[in-house]
């Protein structure tokens, strides 16, 4: 007997015995070679080991010469034992990881592995992760726990917070990775994780706003701070740069490097043009409230206040009405009637005069005392009367000064008045009546006449006396110089809209007088009488509307209102063709077979009140737009003509309960929300909270989503996760009356989300907040 394809030696035959019927036994035993599993022999064949057993008749022992043999297969199968340890691919990893990793992630390019040879239950072994470094304990995790022949080893980040490039003590954390076999046998791997820096930190203001001061005369490039951010983040994450923005920002320039701020030059924006001149008016605006930008290198950025105050600098002369004053007076005359005022004003603000002047004669070309001045009204009165032979050619020519109060030099402005004296025997012309008054239709054609004045001169010729306007006729009556006929101008424009139904002219008639012409005046009034000949308009050119499908017949959708310039208009609205619609998917609707949305609406013709007149559908039609027509019906003129239309778009909301709701007034039908604010709450504070509620668990929303919008402004508003109006900078009612933005209100898991919009309108309240000028 021997053993034929026992490759590893493992086993022997032993302990030869013939029966006395010769029949021959052996022990099939094992060699001194251990028998192990996990040799790759035993192990390609699962555990399995095969060979043979020959039995062959010995013929002659001698030779040896065999006769008749035969061969049996034996199959041993090898089981288990637990004699190997794990063993990790490598002995040690260095591994770099971002500081803004999140939670849960698993270390980056950690290609550790670990294999236990043994097979079934003999290859478990569990996976820990032992401190090597203090800091690195609840930092880490690893995955999995428990593990079973050849394991991929997955490390996580379980406390990302406590992962800091910036603290120096979190930078570096060294752990092992313990492998531990179920006879409590353990290997390690050492794993060392390099934190890199990330741009997780924004830059940060030392103060919630900064105010600066600088005066209205500033030159550009004058500084008036400096403001800094600090960011914590290394390299480029941590460099900085500044901008400002807002109304008034280009009147500023920071330069972006390092945050100083200095007045830009007139003309151009955020830069400087070295000696330039600045824009800075405080009497133009007193004050900017900007928006103060900084920006890391990895685009993170923050904002903050930025209010610069202009300081009133005496730079404006005070300014007469008129470039000169004249007056006539008899000879011997001792009061001016009527009196006789100079007045000038001063635009600087109250730190320089408060606009208060004082007025003193200058210089006058007599030696006379005639004339004195109140320094306070500028009323010029006579301390004696007047007389032809106090000046050369009979006219006292004075020079008024008005000064200010303004600091530290007061400034003046000078204006000439002329009186001129008359002789007794020179008297004024006369008018028949002191007052005339005349009415004519709108419609009045050019060049026809309107009234004739007539005057009277005393002392000389009628055919000499001259007629003009001085006043009031508003460019649209002229008067004939000789015969004092006053008639339509040539391209007049006697529209009540425009100019008003009344016109006050006052007339003048000047005479041929020697040594000086006299003049007299009389007033002219001239009423316009309307005449029903302008088309009506309507207040908007569109008009948007939502409506909710479950609605009743009869219910108030929409008014439009229309406006008509003349007085009797009487006007009716109408609904015309076209009339079209659209479903849910923006397909224009052909017909009407199907649902008639046509006759959808309906309008008051009295008060343009758009009503439900059928039941609508979202599903047939979700959009429905109207054309509105409006007509004069007491047209006079251009009958055809007095009409105007418009565009009603209707959409029609899909009824759902269950969205969330917004508190009144806002409906679903009518999803608009007018809140008033006041100007100045400092930016980051509330506004107000918008407190929709989920209807079916009664619930505050908890989840807002700020919609697009056209208006520049409403990129001021933010919207916090719990419904917070914020505004980003501070609001200044002399700047904004109001804030247009649309939200929504999200309730519901993903997938199922229940929405409802709400339009909002935030109207700005004005505070006290400027001193008078």
């Amino acid at each position: 007997l021997t053993i034929e394809g026992d490759r590893l030696d493992y086993f022997q035959l032993t302990q030869n015995q013939v029966s006395s019927d010769g029949v021959l036994s052996v022990t099939l035993a094992t060699s001194k070679n251990i028998i192990d599993r996990e040799n790759k022999e035993v192990l390609k064949e699962g555990g399995l080991y095969a060979f043979q057993v020959r039995a062959r008749e010995v013929v002659d022992e001698s030779g040896p010469v065999y006769g008749e043999e035969t061969i049996t297969s034996v199959t041993i199968v090898v089981t288990d034992i637990d004699d190997e340890l794990p063993v990790f691919n490598r002995n040690s990893f260095t591994v770099p990881v971002p500081e803004d990793v999140g939670s849960d992630t698993p270390l980056p390019g950690l290609t550790l592995e670990v294999v236990d040879k043994d097979v079934s239950k003999n290859a478990e072994f569990s996976l820990s992760l032992e401190a090597v470094s203090p800091n690195s304990e609840g930092v880490f995790y690893v995955y999995p726990e428990r593990a079973l022949g050849k394991t991929p080893v997955i490390i996580r980040v379980k406390d990302p917070e406590r992962l800091d490039y910036e603290n120096e003590a979190a930078r570096n954390f060294q752990f092992n990775v313990i492998a531990e076999a179920l006879n409590g046998m353990k290997i390690k791997s050492e794993i060392t994780v390099v934190v890199t820096d990330s741009n997780d930190n924004i830059p940060q203001f030392a103060e919630k706003s900064y105010e600066f001061n600088v005066a209205e005369d500033a030159l550009a490039e004058l500084p008036i701070g400096k403001i800094e951010a600090f960011d914590p983040d290394s390299g480029s994450y941590g460099e900085i740069l500044y901008s400002i923005k807002g109304f008034g920002s280009e009147k500023f320039y920071v330069r972006p490097e390092t945050g100083d701020i200095s007045v830009a030059s007139c003309g151009s924006e955020n830069e400087i043009i070295p000696q330039g001149a600045s824009c800075l008016d405080y009497e133009d605006r007193k004050s900017f409230s900007l928006t103060y930008t900084a920006t890391d290198g990895g685009g993170q950025t923050t904002t903050t206040n930025l209010v610069i105050r202009i300081e009133d600098v005496n730079d404006n002369h005070p300014e007469f009405g008129l470039d000169e004053y004249r007056r006539v007076v008899r000879e011997g005359d001792s009061v001016f009637e009527p009196a006789l005022f100079i007045k000038a004003t001063d635009a600087d603000g109250p730190l320089q005069g408060g606009g208060k002047v004082f007025y003193t004669i200058k210089t006058i070309n007599t030696d006379a005392t005639v004339f004195q001045i109140d320094p306070m009204s500028g009323e010029i009165t006579m301390t004696k009367p007047v007389r032809v032979e106090d000046t050369e050619n009979g006219r006292y020519d004075l020079v008024i000064r008005a000064t200010d109060q303004g600091k530290p030099d007061p400034l003046h402005g000078d204006v000439k008045v002329f009186i001129d004296v008359g002789s007794i025997r020179n008297q004024k012309p006369k008018f028949s009546q002191p007052r005339y008054d005349i009415a004519i239709r709108e419609n009045a054609e050019a060049e026809s006449d309107v009234i004739q004045v007539k005057a009277d001169d005393p002392d000389g010729k009628n055919s000499d006396l001259r007629y003009h306007i001085h006043s009031g006729s508003k460019d649209n009556f002229v008067i004939n110089p000789a015969t004092g006929m006053i008639t339509v101008a040539p391209d007049a424009v006697l529209s009540i809209e425009q100019n008003g139904e009344l016109y006050e002219i006052s007339v003048q008639v000047t005479d041929n007088g020697e040594p000086y012409q006299q003049t007299s005046g009389a007033q002219v009034t001239i009423t316009v009488q309307d005449v029903n000949n302008k088309a009506p308009k309507f207040l908007q050119d569109s008009y948007t509307e939502y409506v909710l499908e479950n609605e009743e017949k009869g219910h108030h959708v929409l008014t439009v209102t229309a406006t008509d310039p003349d007085r009797n208009a009487d006007l009716e609205y109408d609904i015309i063709e076209p009339i079209e619609a659209r479903d849910k998917s923006g397909t224009k609707l052909e017909n009407i077979a199907a649902y008639d949305f046509k006759a959808a609406f309906s309008i008051d013709p009295r008060n343009g009140k758009i009503s439900i007149s059928e039941k609508l559908s979202y599903s047939s039609a979700a959009v429905i737009i109207l054309t509105l027509q409006v007509k004069d019906k007491n047209a006079e003129e251009n009958i055809e003509d007095q009409v105007a239309t418009t565009e009603a778009t209707l959409y029609i909301k899909a009824f759902n309960a269950d969205n969330p709701v917004f508190p009144p007034p806002w409906t679903p039908s009518d999803p608009t929300i007018s809140v008033n604010i006041s100007e100045n709450i400092p930016p980051g504070e509330a506004l107000f909270n918008l407190g929709a509620k989920d209807p079916l668990t009664g619930e505050q929303i908890s989840n807002y989503q700020k919609l697009n919008t056209d208006s520049p402004l409403g990129d001021l508003i933010q919207i916090s996760q719990y419904g917070e109006v914020i505004s980003q900078q501070v609001l200044d009612y002399e700047q904004i009356r109001e804030i247009s933005f649309s939200v929504s209100a999200i309730a519901g898991s993903p997938g199922q989300e229940r929405i409802s919009e709400a339009h909002i309108t935030l109207l700005l309240t004005d505070v006290n907040d400027n001193a008078p000028v």
